[in-house]
């Protein structure tokens, strides 16, 4: 999520609302929804199906509940948090690919213990 304050653009993760200090590592998606590093690493593990039809925050696209996916369970508030923020399982597998092969972040995954959605 992007706003502005005081003149000044902040980035934040849309999921936990934690403001980019060009340190923590984020992954942008369409029209400047974000994810940081720390979101992804919990998103990997507690994404599940259930619920109604949603539409994912990183590619806009909607899917039925039956569609693994992940929202942050209890997000502190923060100017930057997007209440509503949630990401498909088929973007969780792109973000941690994306991280995996930036040497610059320590993170590694194992594709094999995050199948495929069918």
């Amino acid at each position: 999520m992007q706003r502005e304050e005081d003149g000044y653009i902040i980035i934040s993760c849309d999921f936990c609302g934690t403001d980019w200090d060009e340190v923590i590592p984020m992954i942008e998606g369409h029209r400047g929804s974000v994810m940081c590093l720390d979101c992804l690493k919990r998103a990997m593990d507690d994404a599940a199906p259930g619920g109604e039809e949603f539409t994912c925050t990183m590619c806009l696209q909607t899917f039925p509940g039956t569609v693994r996916h992940w929202s942050h369970p209890s997000p502190a508030p923060s100017p930057g948090l997007n209440p509503g923020a949630v990401i498909c399982w088929s973007d969780i597998r792109q973000a941690a690919k994306a991280f995996h092969k930036d040497k610059e972040v320590d993170f590694r995954w194992d594709p094999a213990q995050y199948p495929v959605e069918r």
